[in-house]
């Protein structure tokens, strides 16, 4: 028959394992996701600054034409 105690360290090892792999996953999110999405961040805001610049010449241009 298996003791209350044995239940406990059954139950313990199992969770020392989900933890290890927990810990495994927040590794590679933070070392491998997060270089990938601030990539593809930097590069959604040198378009949005591509953009911006060129509505700002063109604001410019119909200054000029209409002015």
């Amino acid at each position: 028959m298996v003791t209350q105690s044995q239940k406990n360290n059954t139950q313990i090892q199992k969770l020392i394992t989900e933890i290890k792999l927990i810990k495994f996953d927040i590794r590679n999110i933070k070392t491998n996701h997060l270089k990938h999405l601030d990539y593809k961040i930097t590069q959604i805001q040198r378009i949005l600054w591509v953009v911006f610049a060129g509505v700002i010449a063109n604001v410019i241009h119909m200054t000029n034409i209409l002015g």
